[in-house]
């Protein structure tokens, strides 16, 4: 089974991201919080983390930059409604996926990414 932490604070895509991974086989640890997802990626082992950028306390780029210092092997996803994001030397972000998204497209990504 994938270990997964779902970062969003807007609840209806947290929500639907966590229920679209969880039917595809997925543990789901979910997150409204940047700092509290950074927490959560630190004390534990998750495979993939799917995030949104703009969220309270710490941006999905800002958590990605901090944890890239851990040395886990967590796989990043980056979501977000923004067209413009620099997303250069944004290590250790793996895929960026502009909301809204087609489901089966983002399932595509993601075990995609898995399997690398």
């Amino acid at each position: 089974m994938v270990n997964t932490l779902v970062v969003d604070d807007d609840v209806d895509v947290l929500e639907f991201v966590a229920a679209l991974l969880g039917r595809a086989g997925h543990e789901v640890t979910t997150s409204v919080n940047g700092l509290e997802a950074f927490d959560l990626l630190l004390a534990e082992d998750f495979d993939l983390c799917v995030l949104d950028h703009e969220l309270p306390g710490l941006t999905g780029l800002e958590i990605a930059g901090a944890f890239r210092e851990s040395g886990k092997t967590t796989r990043f996803v980056l979501v977000s409604g923004l067209t413009r994001l620099k997303l250069e030397g944004a290590e250790p972000i793996h895929e960026f996926v502009r909301k809204p998204f087609d489901p089966d497209q983002f399932l595509k990504i993601v075990k995609e990414l898995l399997a690398t």
